[in-house]
């Protein structure tokens, strides 16, 4: 049998197991117990799952790729081995398919696939992409690839790779949104479940970018968590790629987007998300006094509050006003029509409030004006104009890794 160059990523559960068994796949693999001084060996020891007693064999079964499909082996079992509670016939191989529920001797593992060299699961996209069946191999292209699973992303990335792009990845957004500012990828692949905020508020944050709007964005569903396909659509995704993702899918539809963004039709097709639009964000994780702001346009790293007083935001004010003080002058404030204390950032009663400060050129709240000296509710990812100047604040868990790294500030 010929070795698909794409590999195959597992991911088996049962009741009785607290974590699922992620497995990658190249070629044959052998499932069974392995026993001191036995020289048979299987290649994944199921020991560990009660194997003995729920009649697991030594050498029970074999998962083997063929190209576009997995097949599933019975080698001569004592105790049978079940598909979808069907006995199957021993040294004969049959299809596995993504959902399918193998049982040996007794044991129950319920098979889900991630990644599949050619098999794949639904794809939404937007209305107006009209994608053709050719695929161009990359020229040196930058794919930005922001991932929170190593494990995935470490199969995606080769892939990607040997198809002629270039990979940059990341696992979180501030990551993201600092590498997407330093060097715009041409094409930009996001999973939703990200450990500092929802990855679908990244999507948000390059539509509402004023000079690149139109990159690709390719959103992944890599876990089993439900997303729904027209939520990551509405957030400005190109492509929603359901599991298992298919290597050659993926290919084709960067191929796709790539050429329509170089032959101009990406402007067309691609929604731009205005800056003082209302949004509908993404739920935040669990946090307490933790945010984030983003400068709308800037490279420069985001800047990570934990606010337990009034912070102050502005240019550098004449007098220490403040205890806690941002100074936005690097972001050209000044000209932007920043007061020198524009607003105050509050956290009360579990929720961040914004203060105008009766300043000249306003404060604006998704592009409604706030009466000066009154507190405004803030929502994740909503926008925050001091004057010209946009930021975006997001909601953080206290205890993120986040905080640790650069420019965070306690209040």
């Amino acid at each position: 049998m010929e070795q698909h160059a794409d590999p195959w990523i597992l991911e088996f559960t049962n009741p009785q197991i607290r974590a699922p068994m992620r497995i990658l796949l190249h070629e044959r693999l052998v499932f069974g117990r392995i026993v001191q001084d036995d020289p048979r060996k299987a290649d994944i020891d199921l020991s560990g799952f009660n194997a003995a007693e729920l009649g697991v064999s030594r050498l029970h079964f074999a998962i083997e790729p063929d190209v576009d499909r997995l097949a599933l082996i019975d080698l001569g079992s004592e105790n049978g081995l079940f598909l979808n509670n069907e006995r199957l016939t021993p040294q004969t191989p049959y299809r596995l398919n993504s959902g399918d529920q193998i049982m040996a001797g007794r044991l129950k593992l319920d098979l889900s696939l991630i990644v599949a060299p050619v098999y794949g699961g639904s794809i939404y996209k937007q209305p107006s992409l009209q994608i053709s069946d050719q695929t161009s191999p990359g020229q040196g292209e930058v794919v930005l690839l922001v991932m929170k699973d190593v494990d995935i992303a470490g199969v995606i990335s080769p892939i990607l790779t040997r198809a002629g792009y270039k990979v940059k990845s990341c696992h979180d957004v501030v990551t993201a949104i600092r590498m997407y500012t330093q060097r715009r990828p041409e094409v930009i692949i996001v999973d939703p479940e990200l450990p500092d905020m929802n990855g679908l508020e990244f999507c948000r944050y390059v539509r509402r970018d004023v000079s690149h709007n139109t990159t690709p964005l390719i959103v992944l569903r890599t876990s089993q968590k439900a997303v729904e396909s027209a939520e990551a659509i509405r957030t400005g995704a190109d492509f929603f790629l359901e599991r298992p993702i298919s290597a050659r899918e993926l290919r084709h539809v960067i191929s796709a987007l790539i050429y329509h963004r170089k032959t101009g039709e990406a402007s067309l097709q691609t929604k731009h998300l205005i800056g003082t639009a209302p949004l509908t964000a993404g739920q935040p994780e669990p946090r307490r006094n933790a945010c984030v702001l983003f400068v709308a346009g800037k490279s420069e790293a985001p800047i990570v509050l934990a606010v337990q007083q009034p912070v102050s935001l502005g240019r550098q004010p004449t007098s220490a006003a403040m205890k806690m003080h941002v100074d936005l002058s690097r972001f050209d404030a000044a000209n932007l029509g920043v007061s020198r204390v524009h607003a105050l950032l509050h956290y009360q009663d579990d929720n961040f409030a914004i203060e105008d400060q009766d300043t000249i050129n306003g404060t604006y709240l998704n592009g409604d004006p706030l009466k000066p000296r009154k507190l405004y509710s803030l929502k994740n990812a909503d926008e925050i104009r001091l004057g010209q100047l946009r930021l975006f604040i997001y909601f953080l868990e206290k205890n993120d890794p986040v905080l640790r790294g650069a420019n965070s500030q306690t209040a």
